[in-house]
């Protein structure tokens, strides 16, 4: 993942409900899914590095957003999918280091820089750098109502195979699912970003944009895994 990311099968979907996940459809809503989320899936440690993203970050958000989803501001609100990426690099610092200074992407030269709200390390470290009230650009046409989450790694497997990584991604996904009544349909891979019922686009040549990471198959592996946690 750098600037910005199939159909999600219907049987996990399905597999879902049935273990009881609360999700943005499930019966009870967001609001019932955020009211037991402390119990049931609760916070994990968390250690806040923030990026820099004042004023003129977030009026370029906001200019980012007008351009690509049609709504001039740079606020998150009400998120409805969770972006998993791994960051082609090797600590959490190198990704802090990327995304720290505003200056146009290498990809598609737009400001501001790119980001993701979380990252996760190899050993389960889990850092934020960017508030939840905050549009972050990690995910071409998914921007304007998702979460982002880093991983630490080169490839799908680097992250699928780290038990103490996957562990706290998973405990940080479903803390977010829980928080905010987002179904486990709509926790992705990059790559399934084209997919996703909220992608959306108005620069038509960025309409097909995605990445590599994060497969269907390898986030099958992730969402079935997620939903063994149990409902929130």
């Amino acid at each position: 993942m750098t600037a910005a990311s199939g159909a999600v099968a219907v049987a996990l979907a399905a597999a879902a409900l049935a273990a009881g996940v609360v999700g943005a459809g499930s019966a009870g809503g967001p609001q019932a899914s955020a009211a037991t989320a402390k119990s049931a899936a609760a916070k994990p440690p968390i250690k806040k590095k923030k990026i820099p993203f004042g004023p003129k970050r977030r009026r370029e958000m906001a200019a980012y957003s007008q351009r690509h989803y049609g709504d001039n501001t740079f606020a998150l609100t009400a998120p409805q999918v969770i972006v998993q990426h791994y960051a082609v690099a090797g600590s959490l610092g190198a990704i802090h280091r990327i995304f720290a200074p505003d200056r146009p992407d290498p990809e598609l030269g737009e400001l501001p820089n790119v980001c993701s709200h979380y990252a996760v390390g190899p050993t389960g470290k889990i850092w934020q750098f960017v508030s939840l009230s905050i549009r972050c650009r990690h995910t071409v046409g998914l921007n304007h109502t998702s979460i982002g989450i880093e991983h630490v790694g080169y490839s799908d497997q680097d992250i699928l195979r780290r038990p103490a990584q996957l562990k706290a991604s998973l405990r940080l996904t479903q803390y977010l699912q829980c928080r905010f009544g987002i179904a486990l349909e709509n926790v992705i891979g990059h790559n399934e970003s084209l997919s996703s019922p909220f992608h959306m686009e108005l620069i038509p040549s960025l309409r097909d944009q995605t990445h590599g990471d994060f497969k269907r198959a390898s986030m099958d592996k992730f969402r079935r895994k997620l939903a063994a946690r149990g409902p929130c």
